[in-house]
């Protein structure tokens, strides 16, 4: 009986001997916790980043990284949705936390601009990256203006080089402008006139100037609240001599 006894004992002095450890390594871990030493999550750079990139373009050059939380800046991204649809308006290195403030929204990061021929006016388009090369283009660049809209109402049109169409809901698509100088560019990627095109992290829109004469200030503004434009990006040695009308009949014959 005596034995029982003091196996229970044992076993209750065990038992608050364990509780006791706990308690003691709980209240070291808050105070660890207040002094600063307990980790954080944060996203960390571990391969280098060049300015312009998308934050959904990131991939496998950041990571999650736990590190002390007394270290942690105020502006640290701790979930991605903090910088999404932004872009790194900074070169980042390996090794640096990935702040906040180091991305931007794409029409606020990459500005380039030349000179205004005298004479013009400017006049600025907001387009999706894949309206106008990919979003690579520069000041200086010249494009082509493509619109296309939709034909509506009953009256029979006559379309040069087509002939007489009645608007059935078919779209046409004309080159309105040729060699349209472009002044200056927010967001996409800019390049340098001895760089190639191509590569790296298009923004999901890009603000383009363009030089115009009154005249086609006027055409631009109507063709942007009738239809849809795009930009194609042309070289001196661009033929616009074949522009045509094109309408389904002229795609499919």
């Amino acid at each position: 009986m005596n034995r029982r006894v003091t196996a229970a004992i044992i076993a209750a002095v065990l038992a608050l001997g364990a509780f006791v450890s706990i308690f003691i390594y709980v209240r070291s871990a808050d105070v660890r916790a207040l002094n600063g030493v307990a980790a954080k999550s944060v996203y960390t750079v571990v391969k280098p980043i060049v300015k312009g990139t998308l934050a959904e373009n990131l991939g496998d050059s950041i990571q999650l990284t736990q590190v002390p939380a007394k270290t942690v800046p105020d502006n640290a991204v701790i979930d991605l949705s903090q910088i999404q649809k932004k872009v790194a308006s900074v070169d980042l290195v390996a090794g640096e936390i990935l702040l906040t403030t180091r991305f931007l929204d794409p029409t606020q990061i990459s500005v380039d601009e030349v000179p205004v021929p005298k004479g013009m006016e400017q006049i600025s388009v907001l387009l999706a990256a894949d309206k106008v090369r990919g979003g690579v283009i520069k000041a200086g660049d010249v494009v082509g203006v493509v619109f296309t809209m939709k034909m509506t109402g009953g009256q029979p049109y006559t379309i040069p080089g087509i002939g007489t169409v009645t608007p059935d809901g078919d779209n046409i698509t004309k080159q309105i402008m040729h060699k349209v100088l472009v002044t200056r560019v927010q967001g996409g990627i800019t390049v340098t006139p001895d760089e190639k095109s191509g590569g790296g992290a298009p923004a999901s829109s890009v603000m383009i100037t363009l030089a115009l004469s009154v005249s086609d200030v006027e055409k631009l503004t109507w063709a942007q609240s009738t239809g849809t434009i795009l930009l194609a990006v042309e070289n001196p040695d661009t033929d616009d001599s074949q522009s045509q009308y094109t309408i389904g009949k002229t795609v499919m014959k």
